[in-house]
């Protein structure tokens, strides 16, 4: 086992005997902190291009549901769009299916079967966060993650999977010192999980989330949720895994 790898489910282990005061403060954070909106208007949209058009499907919780952002179209989702149709050449259509607060297995169960049969090209996966607060295993996590997958297969084919990183919830400013040992350590831990998860399926990718919450120029003024401009920096990280999958080449153009 990476000693990395060993670490992390340690510091895991050992944070859970922070719960007793970690717990309490988390319902009382709920209650005081800034709740933002999910943007209205549609989670979809098509990126100008000529020949066969490529279909990005977006899947996850409240970044992906464009929390704290003026308009879907300001979400990862759209960005990497962007960065598909500017590498290709070709029509890129992006499509949300994300609800704020809900976790892998909730995603699955109450908004995969919403989705009618589509053709995605490529499916992104932006999860951990609320399966973090609510302490999954990783054996849990790897298993929702896995079921998940299938069920998003059985309406699009077999399209590439795109894992996006866990964000360390350890640099979440809006959490107290307690909460954030306990939810840093479980999303370090996750995040491993879909590290390896990605290494044991063909067709799939993981990139970690390398936003820095710390910086107020990347979040929204709740400290949780990526701002505009962090999505934009989060697409472009996601990028070149994006253009893998699909198989269209890295370009110089990319911003």
């Amino acid at each position: 086992m990476p000693r990395n790898a060993y670490r992390r489910r340690l510091a895991a282990a050992l944070s859970l005997g922070l719960a007793p005061i970690a717990l309490p403060q988390g319902v009382l954070l709920r209650k005081r902190a800034t709740r933002l909106a999910e943007a209205q208007g549609e989670r979809q949209g098509e990126i100008a291009g000529s020949g066969e058009v490529i279909r990005l499907l977006a899947v996850g919780e409240s970044p992906l549901a464009a929390v704290g952002l003026a308009d879907p179209s300001e979400t990862v989702a759209r960005h990497l769009a962007a960065h598909i149709a500017q590498a290709s050449g070709r029509p890129t259509h992006w499509r949300i299916l994300a609800r704020g607060g809900y976790t892998a297995d909730a995603v699955r169960r109450r908004l995969v079967p919403e989705l009618e049969t589509w053709a995605a090209d490529l499916i992104l996966i932006g999860l951990g966060v609320n399966d973090s607060i609510r302490l999954r295993s990783a054996r849990r996590w790897q298993r929702d993650l896995t079921l998940l997958i299938a069920d998003l297969h059985q309406r699009t084919g077999p399209t590439p999977v795109l894992l996006a990183g866990v964000p360390d919830m350890h640099h979440f400013p809006l959490l107290p010192p307690a909460l954030k040992l306990l939810l840093g350590s479980r999303s370090r831990l996750l995040d491993l999980a879909a590290t390896e998860l990605a290494m044991q399926r063909a067709q799939t990718r993981y990139v970690s989330m390398q936003l820095d919450a710390r910086s107020g120029e990347l979040f929204c003024a709740d400290g949780f949720h990526p701002n505009a401009q962090g999505h934009a920096l989060w697409a472009e990280q996601l990028a070149p895994a994006a253009l893998a999958l699909l198989e269209l080449e890295t370009t110089s153009q990319l911003r």
